[in-house]
């Protein structure tokens, strides 16, 4: 939009000048109106001849990308708009990396014909990552749209001050400080798991979306209770994140009707009238779609507004403690206090940071939780291996031992199980970024404003990474053939998972997300078997921020007793 703007008033002052140059030198050519009228339709046909070469000219024969391979039949106008729509997420760019002969980065045409880009290759991938990650911005559009949920934190920053913020924020998730948080993580795992069933009504008749894509309900009830397995993975991580990041339990595990968990359910639950609110926003005006009187954007406001000043009330909150309690200030070491204590952030700049980390902080896991049972209850004997190594080496959720970091981190199975998950469904399938001024990549230099398509979706399941079985569940990638585990999944380099990003704006949250993770599924999958209730072309990814399971993770959940 800036862009646009500056054209616009580019045009405008070229105009006026030619306006007042015909007047000068061919007075005989003045229309009625004087200047003012000339100057107009000066504006108009400049415009139009600068949408002209910008939209078809420039495109098809300056671009200096657009002889890069990149997919066929790519709408004249519209470009790739419409692929962004399709689902699950980015699905079009895995067939056209695994499919389009390329040597690390491709090309095609997005909206109005502005250049994209899609790095492929790991040395495409380490420039715009590694090497160069500041010549590139998220375009303002999605900042100013997901500014609203995520807030004016970490994510969203660009340029000196997410290199301020990282750096301030670093020390927080140092491995040492995630270790210490295990026993906490491996309590609320154990609280949901022995939650799940005692607050379900085993006699109450499942919704019909429970069955979805099926005739007919089944008519032989296996036991168990059939459950949004969803809503539970989201009130967990909820709380986790409150405990560890904010130094409060929210209590959402025993409190579904918590407010805060309401707002933040009713803002992520992908729907189909919040998806075409999303895409209007990013291809109109945002202030024009705003004005429209539509609940949708009453609705989205008023949780906006909730949810900062849920934020700002708890950090001034935090502060007047520490001022007030000495002994409190020295013991609290949840992350929030630390940036209190640190005295480097106001108070408005932390309550973005507080919204960044409710939001991310437990949104992302709760999602890739909810698909490590999806694709267990697809594959039963994994599902077993999983439980048996569990039982074997962890205490019952019901005997209240605490559990350490090792205990986890050495379950080979536990952990390739989580790491598969992670590659398969990362929970951002695609990142957009625009450069911001003329940049090198892969001897070429890119134009301002290209966007760069980064897709973790795609890149984690690409064959050139991952072989002709990149898209099947595999967790025997991660243990090596002595039976301990791996970091790569075989791949042969760094580059061929990007879930969490690389370079210095990866996630900051990447070990806490993985050992939060793998505790909540142990505790999970060691107390039940689960099975899928409806049809599996119903589970498809979706979501206006992550990629959660469209219309829910239903399951059924069914205790195995001997734990």
């Amino acid at each position: 939009m800036a862009r646009l703007r500056d054209h616009t008033i580019t045009i405008l002052l070229l105009s006026a000048l030619e306006g007042i140059l015909i007047l000068q030198l061919l007075p005989q050519l003045r229309p009625t109106g004087g200047l003012g009228r000339l100057a107009f339709r000066l504006f108009l046909a400049n415009f139009g001849l600068v949408i002209l070469y910008q939209w078809m000219i420039w495109p098809f024969f300056f671009n200096p990308l657009r002889k890069l391979p990149g997919p066929k039949g790519i709408n004249l106008f519209l470009g790739s708009l419409f692929y962004q729509f399709e689902r699950p997420p980015a699905e079009h760019l895995r067939k056209i990396v695994n499919n389009v002969p390329n040597d690390g980065l491709l090309y095609m045409r997005g909206m109005f014909n502005q250049p994209t880009v899609i790095p492929t290759g790991p040395e495409t991938l380490k420039t715009i990552l590694n090497d160069n990650p500041y010549d590139y911005q998220k375009p303002s559009k999605f900042i100013t749209l997901l500014r609203r949920i995520l807030g004016d934190g970490l994510i969203l920053v660009e340029g000196d001050v997410h290199r301020f913020q990282r750096k301030h924020l670093l020390p927080s998730f140092q491995v040492k400080h995630i270790r210490a948080l295990y026993p906490m993580f491996w309590a609320k795992s154990c609280e949901v798991a022995n939650s799940m069933l005692t607050e379900s009504d085993p006699g109450a008749a499942p919704p019909p979306e429970a069955f979805a894509g099926l005739s007919s309900p089944p008519e032989k009830n296996n036991g168990g209770v059939v459950l949004e397995f969803g809503q539970w993975c989201m009130r967990s991580t909820l709380d986790i994140i409150g405990i560890a990041g904010l130094g409060r339990d929210f209590d959402s595990l025993r409190n579904p009707d918590d407010e805060l968990q309401q707002r933040y359910h009713t803002v992520l639950e992908p729907d189909k009238k919040k998806l075409f609110w999303f895409a209007l926003q990013l291809i109109f005006p945002q202030r024009l779609v705003s004005a429209i009187p539509w609940h949708i954007n009453t609705q989205i406001n008023e949780i906006q507004q909730y949810l900062y000043n849920f934020a700002r009330r708890l950090v001034e909150t935090r502060r007047e403690l520490f001022e007030k309690d000495k002994q409190a200030k020295e013991t609290m070491n949840d992350i929030i206090s630390l940036l209190v204590k640190s005295g480097d952030f106001s108070d408005d700049e932390l309550a973005h940071q507080t919204l960044t980390m409710m939001s991310a902080g437990h949104e992302t896991t709760s999602s890739t939780l909810s698909w490590c049972c999806y694709l267990l209850a697809l594959n039963p004997e994994i599902q077993k291996r999983v439980r048996d190594e569990v039982r074997a080496n962890l205490p019952s959720p019901h005997s209240g031992d605490t559990i350490s970091a090792a205990q986890i981190d050495n379950l080979p199975v536990l952990n390739a199980v989580c790491n598969e998950t992670t590659r398969l469904y990362p929970t951002v399938p695609v990142t957009i970024r625009e450069a911001i001024k003329p940049t090198p990549l892969h001897g070429y230099t890119l134009p301002t404003g290209t966007v760069v398509l980064l897709s973790p979706w795609a890149i984690n399941r690409c064959e050139h990474f991952w072989g002709k079985d990149a898209s099947e569940f595999k967790p025997e990638r991660w243990i090596n053939p002595d039976g301990t585990g791996n970091n790569t999944g075989g791949a042969e380099t760094n580059y061929a998972l990007l879930t969490f990003l690389h370079g210095p704006r990866s996630c900051i949250g990447q070990g806490f997300a993985r050992s939060e993770l793998k505790c909540l599924l142990a505790a999970v999958v060691g107390r039940y078997e689960f099975e899928l209730t409806k049809k599996r072309k119903t589970y498809f990814p979706a979501g206006l921020v992550t990629s959660k399971p469209d219309g829910g993770m239903w399951l059924r959940m069914k205790e195995v007793e001997g734990w």
